[in-house]
Protein backbone atom coordinates (compact mmCIF):
# COMPACT_ATOMS: atom_id res chain seq x y z
CA UNK A 1 0.00 0.00 0.00
CA UNK A 2 2.64 2.45 0.96
CA UNK A 3 4.01 2.45 -2.45
CA UNK A 4 0.84 3.24 -4.08
CA UNK A 5 0.04 6.07 -1.99
CA UNK A 6 3.89 7.12 -2.89
CA UNK A 7 3.37 6.71 -6.57
CA UNK A 8 0.00 8.13 -6.46
CA UNK A 9 1.34 11.28 -4.64
CA UNK A 10 4.47 11.79 -6.82
CA UNK A 11 3.56 14.49 -8.67
CA UNK A 12 4.75 16.52 -5.71
CA UNK A 13 7.84 18.16 -5.24
CA UNK A 14 7.86 17.74 -1.95
CA UNK A 15 7.22 13.83 -1.66
CA UNK A 16 9.49 13.63 -4.77
CA UNK A 17 12.61 15.28 -2.21
CA UNK A 18 11.55 12.92 0.50
CA UNK A 19 11.74 9.74 -1.53
CA UNK A 20 15.24 10.90 -2.78
CA UNK A 21 16.36 11.59 1.05
CA UNK A 22 15.16 8.22 1.84
CA UNK A 23 16.12 6.42 -1.06
CA UNK A 24 20.20 8.05 -0.90
CA UNK A 25 20.80 7.02 2.42
CA UNK A 26 19.66 3.72 1.72
CA UNK A 27 21.80 3.51 -1.18
CA UNK A 28 24.84 4.91 0.92
CA UNK A 29 24.45 2.38 3.35
CA UNK A 30 24.12 -0.73 0.22
CA UNK A 31 27.18 0.83 -1.46
CA UNK A 32 29.56 0.82 1.54
CA UNK A 33 29.01 -2.94 1.82
CA UNK A 34 28.86 -4.05 -2.36
CA UNK A 35 31.28 -1.44 -3.07
CA UNK A 36 33.53 -4.08 -0.81
CA UNK A 37 33.17 -7.37 -2.42
CA UNK A 38 33.10 -5.61 -6.55
CA UNK A 39 36.67 -3.96 -5.34
CA UNK A 40 37.85 -7.33 -4.12
CA UNK A 41 36.35 -9.38 -7.05
CA UNK A 42 38.82 -10.87 -10.11
CA UNK A 43 38.44 -8.51 -13.48
CA UNK A 44 39.54 -11.92 -15.40
CA UNK A 45 36.91 -13.07 -17.87
CA UNK A 46 36.11 -16.23 -17.11
CA UNK A 47 36.14 -18.55 -19.90
CA UNK A 48 32.48 -19.90 -21.52
CA UNK A 49 31.58 -23.59 -21.26
CA UNK A 50 32.42 -25.85 -23.92
CA UNK A 51 28.94 -26.59 -25.38
CA UNK A 52 29.81 -26.57 -29.41
CA UNK A 53 28.89 -30.58 -29.81
CA UNK A 54 25.25 -29.37 -28.36
CA UNK A 55 24.33 -27.80 -31.46
CA UNK A 56 25.41 -24.66 -29.73
CA UNK A 57 28.19 -22.41 -30.89
CA UNK A 58 31.63 -22.65 -28.87
CA UNK A 59 32.74 -19.01 -27.50
CA UNK A 60 35.63 -16.86 -27.44
CA UNK A 61 36.15 -14.45 -24.45
CA UNK A 62 38.20 -11.43 -25.42
CA UNK A 63 39.77 -9.32 -21.87
CA UNK A 64 40.07 -5.88 -22.14
CA UNK A 65 40.76 -2.47 -21.27
CA UNK A 66 39.30 0.60 -23.57
CA UNK A 67 39.43 4.43 -23.09
CA UNK A 68 35.96 6.03 -23.97
CA UNK A 69 35.85 9.54 -25.63
CA UNK A 70 34.73 10.67 -22.14
CA UNK A 71 38.44 9.56 -20.56
CA UNK A 72 37.31 6.88 -18.89
CA UNK A 73 39.35 3.20 -18.75
CA UNK A 74 36.90 0.44 -18.92
CA UNK A 75 37.29 -2.89 -17.94
CA UNK A 76 35.36 -5.00 -20.30
CA UNK A 77 34.44 -8.94 -21.16
CA UNK A 78 33.69 -9.72 -25.11
CA UNK A 79 32.35 -12.80 -25.88
CA UNK A 80 32.09 -13.56 -29.38
CA UNK A 81 30.92 -16.76 -30.88
CA UNK A 82 32.89 -18.87 -32.98
CA UNK A 83 32.12 -18.86 -36.50
CA UNK A 84 34.24 -22.07 -37.49
CA UNK A 85 31.59 -25.18 -37.04
CA UNK A 86 29.53 -22.98 -36.44
CA UNK A 87 25.50 -23.67 -36.59
CA UNK A 88 24.91 -20.46 -38.27
CA UNK A 89 27.07 -18.23 -40.17
CA UNK A 90 27.84 -14.69 -38.85
CA UNK A 91 27.22 -11.34 -38.85
CA UNK A 92 25.80 -11.96 -35.59
CA UNK A 93 23.80 -9.64 -33.75
CA UNK A 94 25.13 -7.66 -30.13
CA UNK A 95 24.03 -6.88 -27.22
CA UNK A 96 25.69 -4.83 -24.69
CA UNK A 97 24.77 -5.40 -20.72
CA UNK A 98 24.78 -2.88 -18.39
CA UNK A 99 24.94 -4.12 -14.63
CA UNK A 100 23.65 -2.45 -11.67
CA UNK A 101 24.38 0.56 -8.90
CA UNK A 102 27.88 -1.07 -6.83
CA UNK A 103 27.91 -4.04 -8.60
CA UNK A 104 30.84 -5.28 -11.73
CA UNK A 105 30.40 -7.39 -15.53
CA UNK A 106 31.15 -10.43 -13.15
CA UNK A 107 27.42 -10.69 -12.01
CA UNK A 108 25.87 -11.14 -15.85
CA UNK A 109 28.61 -13.53 -17.24
CA UNK A 110 26.50 -16.29 -17.68
CA UNK A 111 24.28 -14.72 -19.19
CA UNK A 112 26.66 -13.45 -21.68
CA UNK A 113 27.64 -17.12 -22.00
CA UNK A 114 23.91 -18.36 -22.52
CA UNK A 115 23.59 -15.76 -25.12
CA UNK A 116 26.96 -16.23 -27.19
CA UNK A 117 26.83 -20.01 -27.07
CA UNK A 118 23.15 -19.06 -29.20
CA UNK A 119 24.62 -16.56 -31.56
CA UNK A 120 24.87 -13.04 -30.08
CA UNK A 121 27.80 -10.57 -29.57
CA UNK A 122 28.35 -9.45 -25.86
CA UNK A 123 30.02 -6.88 -24.44
CA UNK A 124 29.83 -6.61 -20.41
CA UNK A 125 31.56 -3.20 -19.73
CA UNK A 126 32.09 -2.02 -16.24
CA UNK A 127 30.90 0.91 -15.36
CA UNK A 128 32.52 4.17 -13.64
CA UNK A 129 31.05 4.70 -9.69
CA UNK A 130 27.66 6.04 -9.56
CA UNK A 131 28.48 7.52 -6.20
CA UNK A 132 28.92 10.89 -7.85
CA UNK A 133 25.76 11.76 -8.18
CA UNK A 134 24.29 12.86 -11.84
CA UNK A 135 27.20 13.93 -13.49
CA UNK A 136 28.60 10.44 -13.05
CA UNK A 137 24.91 9.15 -14.35
CA UNK A 138 25.69 11.21 -17.64
CA UNK A 139 29.13 10.28 -17.87
CA UNK A 140 28.06 6.20 -17.79
CA UNK A 141 25.21 7.03 -20.53
CA UNK A 142 28.34 8.82 -22.59
CA UNK A 143 30.19 5.69 -22.30
CA UNK A 144 27.61 3.68 -22.92
CA UNK A 145 26.40 5.17 -26.18
CA UNK A 146 30.37 5.19 -27.14
CA UNK A 147 30.34 1.12 -26.60
CA UNK A 148 28.33 0.81 -29.21
CA UNK A 149 29.80 3.36 -31.94
CA UNK A 150 33.14 1.19 -30.76
CA UNK A 151 31.36 -2.33 -31.36
CA UNK A 152 29.96 -0.48 -34.95
CA UNK A 153 34.09 1.20 -35.76
CA UNK A 154 35.32 -2.44 -35.05
CA UNK A 155 32.78 -4.32 -37.29
CA UNK A 156 33.70 -1.49 -39.80
CA UNK A 157 37.96 -2.31 -39.81
CA UNK A 158 39.16 -4.93 -41.77
CA UNK A 159 41.98 -5.70 -39.88
CA UNK A 160 39.68 -6.28 -36.56
CA UNK A 161 38.64 -9.63 -35.57
CA UNK A 162 34.78 -8.17 -35.44
CA UNK A 163 34.68 -7.30 -39.38
CA UNK A 164 32.25 -9.74 -40.72
CA UNK A 165 31.47 -11.15 -37.09
CA UNK A 166 29.04 -8.01 -36.02
CA UNK A 167 26.18 -6.85 -37.50
CA UNK A 168 26.00 -3.43 -37.09
CA UNK A 169 22.61 -2.69 -37.76
CA UNK A 170 21.80 -5.15 -34.59
CA UNK A 171 22.87 -4.26 -31.21
CA UNK A 172 20.97 -3.91 -28.69
CA UNK A 173 20.97 -2.64 -25.13
CA UNK A 174 19.90 -4.52 -22.00
CA UNK A 175 20.31 -2.72 -18.38
CA UNK A 176 20.15 -4.16 -14.87
CA UNK A 177 18.74 -1.63 -12.02
CA UNK A 178 20.88 1.46 -12.68
CA UNK A 179 22.52 0.24 -15.58
CA UNK A 180 18.46 0.22 -16.94
CA UNK A 181 18.67 3.50 -16.52
CA UNK A 182 21.89 4.29 -18.23
CA UNK A 183 20.43 1.73 -20.85
CA UNK A 184 17.61 3.85 -21.22
CA UNK A 185 18.58 6.94 -21.22
CA UNK A 186 21.09 6.07 -24.11
CA UNK A 187 18.97 5.08 -26.17
CA UNK A 188 17.82 8.36 -26.26
CA UNK A 189 21.27 9.60 -26.94
CA UNK A 190 21.84 7.58 -29.60
CA UNK A 191 18.82 8.19 -31.40
CA UNK A 192 19.31 11.61 -31.27
CA UNK A 193 22.33 11.15 -32.91
CA UNK A 194 21.38 8.94 -35.84
CA UNK A 195 22.68 5.81 -34.12
CA UNK A 196 19.91 3.91 -33.03
CA UNK A 197 20.37 1.16 -30.93
CA UNK A 198 17.97 -1.84 -32.63
CA UNK A 199 16.60 -2.90 -28.82
CA UNK A 200 16.08 -2.38 -25.59
CA UNK A 201 15.24 -4.31 -22.53
CA UNK A 202 15.55 -3.09 -18.65
CA UNK A 203 15.97 -5.89 -16.00
CA UNK A 204 14.26 -4.48 -12.93
CA UNK A 205 15.79 -1.17 -14.22
CA UNK A 206 15.79 1.74 -11.35
CA UNK A 207 14.96 5.08 -12.93
CA UNK A 208 16.10 8.07 -11.52
CA UNK A 209 14.22 11.11 -11.82
CA UNK A 210 15.65 12.28 -14.36
CA UNK A 211 15.41 9.37 -16.69
CA UNK A 212 11.38 9.65 -15.72
CA UNK A 213 11.22 12.95 -17.23
CA UNK A 214 12.98 12.05 -20.24
CA UNK A 215 10.69 9.00 -20.64
CA UNK A 216 9.11 10.51 -23.63
CA UNK A 217 11.90 10.97 -25.27
CA UNK A 218 12.29 7.64 -25.63
CA UNK A 219 11.15 6.26 -29.19
CA UNK A 220 12.30 2.74 -29.82
CA UNK A 221 9.66 0.68 -30.76
CA UNK A 222 11.49 -2.77 -30.48
CA UNK A 223 11.21 -2.19 -26.12
CA UNK A 224 10.76 -4.73 -23.27
CA UNK A 225 10.68 -4.25 -19.31
CA UNK A 226 11.00 -7.26 -17.01
CA UNK A 227 11.09 -6.70 -13.16
CA UNK A 228 11.00 -8.12 -10.03
CA UNK A 229 8.97 -7.51 -6.95
CA UNK A 230 8.51 -4.31 -5.39
CA UNK A 231 11.06 -3.88 -2.45
CA UNK A 232 13.93 -1.42 -1.23
CA UNK A 233 16.25 -2.23 -3.91
CA UNK A 234 14.30 -1.79 -6.96
CA UNK A 235 12.97 1.73 -4.95
CA UNK A 236 9.38 0.16 -4.82
CA UNK A 237 9.12 -0.67 -8.37
CA UNK A 238 9.62 2.37 -9.59
CA UNK A 239 10.06 1.54 -12.92
CA UNK A 240 6.57 1.84 -13.46
CA UNK A 241 6.49 5.66 -13.22
CA UNK A 242 8.82 5.43 -16.03
CA UNK A 243 7.59 2.89 -17.81
CA UNK A 244 3.74 4.98 -17.37
CA UNK A 245 5.60 8.00 -19.41
CA UNK A 246 6.17 6.36 -22.42
CA UNK A 247 4.52 7.88 -25.42
CA UNK A 248 3.63 3.75 -26.66
CA UNK A 249 2.12 1.31 -25.41
CA UNK A 250 4.41 -1.52 -23.93
CA UNK A 251 3.89 -4.85 -22.17
CA UNK A 252 5.70 -4.95 -18.65
CA UNK A 253 6.59 -8.28 -16.94
CA UNK A 254 6.62 -8.85 -13.42
CA UNK A 255 8.27 -12.15 -12.51
CA UNK A 256 6.24 -13.41 -9.09
CA UNK A 257 8.54 -13.68 -6.28
CA UNK A 258 11.38 -12.32 -7.78
CA UNK A 259 14.32 -10.30 -6.14
CA UNK A 260 16.47 -7.41 -7.08
CA UNK A 261 19.20 -10.26 -7.01
CA UNK A 262 17.53 -12.46 -10.12
CA UNK A 263 18.25 -10.56 -12.99
CA UNK A 264 21.51 -11.43 -12.44
CA UNK A 265 23.54 -14.25 -13.24
CA UNK A 266 25.36 -15.29 -11.15
CA UNK A 267 24.50 -13.24 -8.32
CA UNK A 268 26.28 -13.30 -4.66
CA UNK A 269 25.60 -13.26 -0.96
CA UNK A 270 25.99 -9.41 -0.23
CA UNK A 271 23.18 -8.93 -2.94
CA UNK A 272 21.19 -11.36 -1.04
CA UNK A 273 21.58 -10.22 1.87
CA UNK A 274 21.07 -6.64 0.80
CA UNK A 275 18.03 -7.64 -1.62
CA UNK A 276 16.12 -10.37 0.06
CA UNK A 277 17.73 -13.44 -1.40
CA UNK A 278 17.37 -14.71 -4.87
CA UNK A 279 15.77 -18.32 -6.39
CA UNK A 280 17.48 -20.42 -9.24
CA UNK A 281 14.21 -20.87 -11.10
CA UNK A 282 13.13 -17.79 -10.79
CA UNK A 283 16.58 -16.71 -12.01
CA UNK A 284 16.15 -19.11 -14.76
CA UNK A 285 12.98 -17.28 -15.94
CA UNK A 286 14.50 -14.09 -15.74
CA UNK A 287 16.99 -16.13 -18.85
CA UNK A 288 14.62 -17.42 -20.76
CA UNK A 289 13.04 -14.17 -21.02
CA UNK A 290 16.10 -12.07 -21.90
CA UNK A 291 16.65 -14.92 -24.61
CA UNK A 292 13.42 -14.53 -26.12
CA UNK A 293 13.00 -11.03 -26.39
CA UNK A 294 16.76 -10.95 -27.74
CA UNK A 295 16.23 -13.66 -29.61
CA UNK A 296 13.03 -12.12 -31.74
CA UNK A 297 14.01 -8.82 -31.88
CA UNK A 298 17.56 -8.57 -32.78
CA UNK A 299 16.77 -12.10 -35.44
CA UNK A 300 18.99 -13.96 -33.66
CA UNK A 301 20.33 -17.55 -35.38
CA UNK A 302 17.36 -20.41 -34.95
CA UNK A 303 19.18 -22.58 -32.18
CA UNK A 304 16.97 -25.77 -31.37
CA UNK A 305 13.34 -25.40 -30.84
CA UNK A 306 14.18 -21.64 -29.72
CA UNK A 307 10.58 -20.07 -28.28
CA UNK A 308 9.05 -16.94 -29.16
CA UNK A 309 8.94 -14.13 -26.53
CA UNK A 310 5.41 -14.44 -26.59
CA UNK A 311 5.32 -17.69 -25.88
CA UNK A 312 7.35 -17.54 -23.43
CA UNK A 313 5.35 -14.98 -21.53
CA UNK A 314 2.46 -16.99 -22.58
CA UNK A 315 3.59 -20.32 -20.49
CA UNK A 316 5.09 -18.52 -17.83
CA UNK A 317 1.78 -16.74 -17.05
CA UNK A 318 -0.02 -20.07 -17.74
CA UNK A 319 1.87 -21.40 -14.84
CA UNK A 320 1.55 -18.50 -12.57
CA UNK A 321 5.47 -16.83 -12.66
CA UNK A 322 4.87 -14.51 -14.40
CA UNK A 323 1.85 -11.00 -14.57
CA UNK A 324 2.01 -9.51 -18.03
CA UNK A 325 0.24 -5.46 -18.38
CA UNK A 326 0.00 -3.28 -20.46
CA UNK A 327 1.11 0.38 -19.17
CA UNK A 328 2.34 3.47 -21.50
CA UNK A 329 1.05 5.32 -24.86
CA UNK A 330 -1.34 7.84 -25.75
Amino acid sequence: MGGDILRADSNTAAVKRRRRMLYSGGVALVAVVMLALVASCSDVCSPCDDVAGNGLFAVDVEQGERVTTAGDSIAYCLFIPRAAGAPADPPYPAVVISHGFARGKQYHAETACALAQRGFIVLTPNLVSLLGGEPAQLRNIDNLADHVRWLRGRAADETDALSGMLDPERIGLVGHSAGGSISFEAAIELAAAGDDAAALMLLDGVPWERTIDRAADLTIATFASVRSEPGDCNRDGHILEDLSGLNFSTREIRVVGATHCDPESPTDFLCELACSGSDEQVRAAYQELIYAFLHDVLAAPDIGAASGYDAVVARLAGEARVVATEIGGP
